[in-house]
């Protein structure tokens, strides 16, 4: 499986989630996680990463993120 999961923020395209990525948190998953225990763990990240990014995008910044 994935040793990784996270939260992006990306512009929005006719493709579903096809548009530029603005901002991405990651957590590691853990051997014992459940979909209740990560999910747990990415809400925090969202809940920081959803507005910095909106602050940036309001201050005309929209430097895109480059993915692995």
């Amino acid at each position: 499986g994935d040793d990784q999961a996270g939260c992006s923020v990306h512009l929005v395209t006719a493709e579903l989630d096809g548009g530029p990525v603005l901002g991405q948190a990651r957590v590691p998953v853990l051997p014992d996680d459940t979909p209740e225990t990560l999910a747990a763990r990415v809400l925090p990240m969202e809940h920081r990463l959803y507005p910095e990014v909106l602050r940036r995008f309001a201050a005309g910044d929209q430097t895109v993120v480059n993915l692995p």
